[in-house]
């Protein structure tokens, strides 16, 4: 059955624009569209181009900005009301968001002149705004052309037994060396070229980036024996959407990711709480070049 993500979101967009300014209860809105807090935020920013963070942001920004302007009061109080913790934090959103200060909107006569004043000082690309230069700019632009052209499959993966670390901590930080140790014990053990899986078990929308769990795994037989720095998972295979992709540089493979989301949520396949992965088919050490499929669970 095709499931019409849009139109399972707008309970949740409603419930959102009515109280974005109260303390959020993630459960919760996320029943309101029928799913998980573990898939919630993921498939949000598919569906609403950014993530549940910046939405509530926006609209906080915004209330504010109006509040601001209609009754003149001083830039802490707004900044208060709104939810931000003072007013130098207030005045760096607002800054990012709409190109001026608050102190400078607030003094604006009409709305007319706010858009004289913002005409020239609209918010850029995103990696500018975040002070990245342009190599980092062109890595995206690449990939997003290469992107356009990617078809998102679906697989059905055998159950196997996986040897794997556990990484705790932010993704993509501090993997080199239990790969190693993997592939190393897996080399002693006359393992033939064993395929290798990074399985995220937490969304970092939710979970601090130091609390957030990796595991570095190898398939191997069922009946192999481990070292004591090395533990036994089974791996429940089934059935997931699928994106393969060369990644050429680390920035892409958030990307990857939301392409494979919006692919998803276009052609309404429903997802399921088995974590997702990144399969490696290849990787190469000395270009750091990997052919990676990007896998999230559907039923």
């Amino acid at each position: 059955m095709r499931i019409d993500y849009h139109r399972r979101f707008i309970p949740v967009i409603r419930y959102l624009e009515q109280h974005f300014n109260e303390p959020l209860n993630l459960a919760n809105v996320a029943s309101l569209a029928n799913l998980s807090p573990y898939h919630f935020h993921r498939i949000f920013k598919a569906v609403q181009g950014e993530t549940l963070s910046e939405f509530i942001r926006r609209l906080r920004l915004q209330a504010a900005a109006d509040h601001l302007f209609k009754t003149k009061q001083p830039v802490l109080n707004v900044a208060l009301d709104f939810g931000f913790s003072s007013s130098q934090s207030l005045a760096k959103a607002f800054q990012q968001h709409f190109g001026v200060t608050p102190t400078a909107f607030r003094e604006c006569k009409d709305y007319e002149a706010f858009s004289e004043l913002t005409r020239d000082s609209k918010i850029g690309h995103t990696l500018r705004k975040n002070g990245h230069g342009g190599e980092v700019e062109d890595v995206y632009l690449s990939c997003e052309l290469s992107l356009r052209n990617s078809k998102m499959k679906t697989q059905h993966f055998t159950p196997s037994k996986l040897a794997y670390i556990r990484v705790t901590g932010p993704y993509g930080v501090g993997y080199d060396k239990p790969s190693a140790r993997l592939h190393q014990w897996a080399a002693l053990r006359g393992i033939p070229e064993p395929t290798s899986l990074f399985i995220y078990h937490d969304n970092p929308e939710i979970t601090p980036s130091d609390k957030c769990r990796t595991d570095i795994c190898l398939r191997v037989p069922d009946n192999i024996d481990v070292p004591v720095d090395i533990e036994l998972q089974d791996f429940s295979g089934g059935l997931y959407a699928v994106l393969r992709r060369e990644i050429t540089d680390f920035n892409q493979y958030s990307m990857v990711w939301e392409k494979l989301m919006t692919d998803v949520i276009q052609e309404g396949l429903e997802m399921d709480d088995r974590p997702c992965f990144e399969l490696y088919n290849s990787f190469d050490p000395q270009t750091m070049t990997a052919d990676v499929s990007f896998c999230t669970a559907i039923k």
